[in-house]
Parts: C-alpha cells; sequence; structure tokens
C-alpha cells in the first residue's frame, strides 16, 4: 500500500457504543477532509488492505468517530481498531504554498550541494525534535539525518532531491 497516490490520513481507535462506530484520530490534526469521504482504504493492525465504504461520521464526547459499511456492530467494527486510513491525494487536505506530504520524501535522492549522491530517503519517522529522515546509502548502510536546518537545505521535487548540508552525517 505504500504508494505516492495514497496518504495516510487517519489512525482507527477503539469502537464506540452498539452501532459499530470507531473514534478516528486525524493525522494532520484536521477533521473537516474526512467528513467528507464515501471511501477510503484501511490497513489493518495485522497487515490486511481492505477497501472500505463510509457509511456515517459523527461528532461525541469531544471525539470524531466514523462507521463503515459492513462492520456496523463492535464485535466487527473492532477488527478494524489500530488500523491506518488511507486516501488518494485528491482526498486529502488541501496544501498551502510550500507544504508537502511527509509521504513525499520517500525516494528522494539525498545529496550534497555540489550534487554528488549520498542515499535515497527510505523512510521517515518521528523524532523528539523534528523528522527523522533515513537515508540508505546504497551500499547497505542506513544513517540519520534529522529533518531542520542546519542539516537539510532545499528540496527539489521536480529533480526529486533533498540537500544534505551537514555530509558528516553520511560519513559516520
Amino acid at each position: 500500500m505504500a504508494s505516492r497516490s495514497l496518504l495516510a490520513t487517519a489512525r482507527i481507535g477503539r469502537t464506540h457504543g452498539l452501532d459499530g462506530f470507531v473514534r478516528v484520530e486525524s493525522l494532520s490534526g484536521e477533521y473537516d477532509h474526512l467528513a467528507d469521504l464515501d471511501k477510503a482504504k484501511i490497513r489493518t493492525k495485522d497487515g490486511r488492505h481492505l477497501d472500505v465504504e463510509i457509511e456515517d461520521v459523527a461528532e461525541r464526547a469531544g471525539s470524531f468517530m466514523m462507521r463503515f459499511k459492513g462492520y456496523e456492530s463492535p464485535e466487527k467494527a473492532k477488527f478494524l481498531s489500530g488500523g491506518v486510513m488511507y486516501v488518494t491525494r485528491d482526498r486529502a487536505p488541501a496544501l498551502e504554498e510550500g507544504e508537502f506530504y511527509v509521504a513525499d520524501l520517500f525516494g528522494l535522492d539525498m545529496i550534497l550541494e555540489d550534487g554528488t549522491s549520498v542515499g535515497k530517503i527510505v523512510s521517515v519517522s518521528e523524532g523528539a525534535q523534528s523528522l527523522l529522515l533515513q537515508v540508505d546509502d546504497g551500499n547497505g548502510r542506513i544513517f540519520l539525518v534529522p529533518y531542520m536546518k542546519p542539516f537539510v537545505g532545499d528540496i527539489d521535487f521536480a529533480a526529486n532531491t533533498m540537500i544534505l548540508m551537514m555530509k558528516e552525517l553520511a560519513e559516520a
């Protein structure tokens, strides 16, 4: 399911009530786009990929909730708990000028200022102060780069590159 056309948009939480609703936590903090969805894909906690239809959305007790067709009971809906919901880019929240999705970082070529490639971004994880970019140098070594100045420079999505400002991170 790791595709640049699909974006992780929410985590599926525990069930709520007797009608098959599950709590849904937006990964972006925005919920308007979730309320407008009629379908999505879910990767369950056991790794299955499901195409789902959204039957109903509700806000109860300060939580955003969804009910999916075919999962209208707490017992059935529990199967979705712990999953991640994916949507197509056209159904994701709109981006402002200069913004991008974390998924857009995957596969970027990490280069030095002189254009020398030091590897490709293969994973992104949450760090204490910033995202941590995991870069594969192509020789079996992975190194981490904090996504913040002074470690990284400009991203050029057209050229599929990101500049590594501290080449020492690639040399360790």
